[in-house]
């Protein structure tokens, strides 16, 4: 085994992470899913399809793992993996063995996830989620605002939210909230414009956020097997004709 350089920037648009990685053959049975799969419908029959694939031409890109406790964490090949380990009698699997805090776990999975182009509008949202959940996770202010990611990202762009508009309409801003404003409004920005499809922040908390939060998990569920929505930026959609169809 040989200890090459690993560039993960390719995968994303997000800040540079450049890991060390060994790749080696593991096995599939000591592999488990990411935590951070945002990932809620695999469709069984393009899994089938995956898996007869790398059967016949084998595996073109090795899955992404840490290891935790004598056992492997997947990071990024999700549809990969499940193809392996549920469609063939595959024990092992080539895998790129990295060594990842949480942090930048959670910033792989989600912008590998992102740039799948049939994720759906849900998912592609709880993806966005967590990349900037994970990019601001950091500071105690902004893991003060809530208990999940969601709850994180709607207080905080909310907030901005708020503060612009007061800004741009001359209105009296507190130097509380000037300060949060100046604090965080420069990482926000950055952090949506180097998405692997660049989005505009306010645009996403008034149109997009709300389908993640404001809607109830099992219409949710519906509608990503059933009915694809617009991906984020896209197009807006009213949550009251959404929830009309169910």
């Amino acid at each position: 085994m040989v200890n090459q350089g690993l560039s993960l920037h390719t995968m994303s648009k997000t800040p540079h992470i450049e890991l060390d990685y060994i790749q080696d053959v593991i096995d599939v049975r000591k592999t488990d899913p990411s935590p951070y799969q945002h990932r809620r419908h695999f469709d069984k029959d393009k899994l089938r399809e995956l898996a007869v694939s790398i059967q016949r031409e084998g595996l073109i890109e090795p899955i992404i793992v840490r290891p935790i406790d004598k056992r492997y964490q997947l990071i990024a090949g999700e549809r990969r993996f499940r193809a392996v380990r549920d469609f063939t009698e595959m024990e092992t699997i080539q895998a790129k063995i990295v060594i990842a805090n949480n942090l930048q776990a959670r910033r792989i999975s989600a912008a590998e996830n992102l740039q799948r182009e049939d994720l759906s509008s849900i998912e592609t949202i709880e993806a966005i989620v967590d990349i900037v959940d994970a990019e601001l996770m950091e500071d105690k202010e902004y893991a003060s605002m809530g208990k999940t990611p969601a709850e994180r990202v709607k207080t905080s762009l909310g907030k901005l939210h708020s503060i612009s508009i007061s800004k741009k309409r001359r209105s009296k801003v507190s130097k509380n909230a000037d300060l949060l404003f100046n604090k965080f409004i420069k990482q926000v920005e950055k952090n949506f414009k180097t998405l692997p499809k660049s989005l505009e922040w306010r645009s996403f908390y008034t149109h997009d956020l709300t389908l993640l939060v404001d809607i109830c998990k099992e219409v949710q569920d519906i509608s990503i097997q059933n009915h694809p929505w617009p991906r984020p930026g896209l197009q807006s959609v009213g949550i009251s004709a959404l929830l009309a169809k169910y």
